[in-house]
This record gives structure tokens, sequence and C-alpha cells, in this order.
């Protein structure tokens, strides 16, 4: 068994039942990083050379490039994800977002660490980028998503990132 969240232990000796499915295997709460979408168009998660994914990533002069790269960018930054100094594995407390960490690293955009400091270092195709991490508004039940504020140190910008239930968010999008 591996622990994804410290507060658990105090929580353990309070199990009263656990569930199995009709084999009598505990299911596995495992999520596995296969598509995603930009603006415009759904990609699948390719990390081979040569792929329409990759050949979009790796080409700065592609109309969906910037857009592949926010998304994935996106991925990198808005999450609350450790990494283990030693073994340099992420750790989290949440399945999801470990898959969407490591979906984003698989196809080349990869947290390298998060300082002291709240600086933000995100290894891309092209080079490192740094970010400062301004805040961060928790995922609750209530809200149903969590958000970053990021500061951008390469031009100064100021972003805000969100990820959360579809429910939430669309509604965010179409302003309700």
């Amino acid at each position: 068994m591996s622990v994804q969240s410290s507060s658990i232990n105090e929580e353990l000796g309070q199990v009263k039942y656990i569930f199995s499915d009709k084999t009598g295997t505990l299911t596995c709460n495992v999520m596995e990083f296969k598509n995603f979408s930009t603006t415009t168009r759904s990609y699948e998660a390719d990390d081979r050379p040569g792929s329409r994914t990759q050949l979009v990533i790796r080409n700065k002069n592609h109309p969906e490039n910037k857009n592949i790269n926010d998304v994935l960018l996106h991925l990198a930054l808005c999450h609350a994800i450790i990494l283990d100094p030693r073994t340099k594995k992420y750790n989290s407390s949440s399945p999801d977002e470990l898959a969407l960490v490591e979906g984003a690293k698989s196809q080349g955009y990869e947290f390298l660490n998060k300082d002291p400091q709240n600086i933000i270092s995100i290894k891309t195709p092209f080079n490192t980028l740094r970010y400062e991490l301004l805040n961060v508004l928790e995922f609750t039940s209530t809200r149903k998503r969590m958000s970053v504020i990021i500061k951008d140190l390469q031009n100064g910008e100021i972003w805000l990132f969100t990820k959360g239930a579809d429910s939430v968010i669309e509604k965010l999008l179409k302003g309700g």
C-alpha cells in the first residue's frame, strides 16, 4: 500500500469496512493521460518522435503550437504535487492530478521543482522556464476546482489557472 496523503494515517484506525469488487480485489484508482484538447483540436498524448502531437509541439511556427503550449503549461503549473528529491517521483493525494502532471511531462512539459521561495521550474522541449507561485486556491468539495495564480518570470505577466469538475468550469466559461 502506498499512502498518498499524510492526513490519511490518522483516519486509517477508523476504517470499519473495505469494499471490494466481485473478484475480491480492491479497485485501483489509477488514472492514465491519453488525450487532451486545445481550443480547436483534440490530441493523442503521444510522445513518439514524428507523431502528429509531437510535430505540433516542436514546431513553434505551427498555428496550434501556442494552444498546445498553453494547455501543457497549465497542467505542469496548476497542481499541488510534491516532488520527492530522493527518488525524483511525484507525490499527490489525487491520482487524477498525478496523471495530469505526468501526462504533461510525457509531452515534454516537466515540472522540475518548487523552491522555498515558491519559484516553479518547468522544463519544456525548448528551454527551462521559471514562474513564481503567488497563491493557491485549494480544491474543495464546495468549489469543485483548484486555482493557482502564477507570475511568469520571463515577461512579468500574471496568470490564473483553474482546473476542476467540468460542470463547474463550463459554467465559469459561460459566465454563469
